[in-house]
């Protein structure tokens, strides 16, 4: 007997506006967190909708240097050879970072699709806030550039969009991949105390989902990290 295909990921959008209250207040400037902490933050897979099952986790060392940060968008700053990317920022930044992604496997086709990723990096406040600006900032420096996607001719474009109510600071990030068709995906950016959580939307998710998301996950990081 032929068994029924396996029903979708059946996602889930938190009730209640998107909404999350900031930390500054009750942190300590220094205070950081271990990977195991931050692991144990992470919203489980049912958060984001049903049938979905872990992919990859990990928990590591975070670093963010300057050369870091113009490798990764020197596709960007190529174009721009006579100007100082001063946006980069000179500091290093360390920390810990814990990751993951919840998957919906089409057992049938034999096929995974990732819903959502979510990570959590924990630095010292002031930090934190440096390095959320550094990231919104280049993104805003680098609206759209040639790169290569697959050994093939592709473009990128980024969009910022302030987020209000989120965290002590957040914004979103609108990235789209002009390669074969044009493919968005919506990261939103959040700062809560001295944590750095991003959610990013999967297949099918959109934007307000990943909005909606990354306020749950932050009202976590205020209630399990900062009580």
């Amino acid at each position: 007997m032929r068994q029924s295909p396996t029903a979708g990921p059946g996602l889930t959008t938190p009730p209640g506006p998107a909404t999350a209250p900031g930390r500054d207040d009750a942190a300590s400037p220094q205070r950081t967190f271990t990977g195991e902490e931050l692991r144990k933050t992470l919203l489980p897979d049912s958060a984001f909708g049903r049938n979905l099952e872990p992919g990859e986790s990990h928990i590591m060392v975070f670093e963010s240097t300057r050369e870091q940060r113009q490798g990764r968008w020197d596709d960007c700053l190529s174009l721009l050879p006579d100007e100082d990317p001063a946006g980069l920022g000179p500091a290093s930044y360390r920390g810990t970072i814990a990751t993951a992604i919840s998957m919906f496997v089409d057992r049938e086709a034999n096929e995974g699709h990732a819903v959502a990723t979510q990570t959590l990096t924990s630095l010292p406040i002031g930090s934190a806030r440096d390095l959320l600006h550094i990231e919104r900032n280049i993104m805003r420096h680098c609206p759209s550039f040639a790169s290569d996607a697959e050994a093939g001719s592709a473009g990128e474009e980024y969009a910022v969009e302030p987020l209000e109510g989120i965290g002590d600071e957040a914004f979103l990030e609108v990235h789209t991949l002009v390669y074969e068709g044009r493919h968005t995906e919506y990261r939103v950016h959040v700062r809560v105390g001295g944590v750095l959580l991003t959610v990013s939307d999967g297949e099918g998710s959109g934007r307000n989902r990943a909005v909606a998301w990354a306020a749950q996950l932050s009202r976590n990081v205020g209630s399990t990290l900062y009580p």
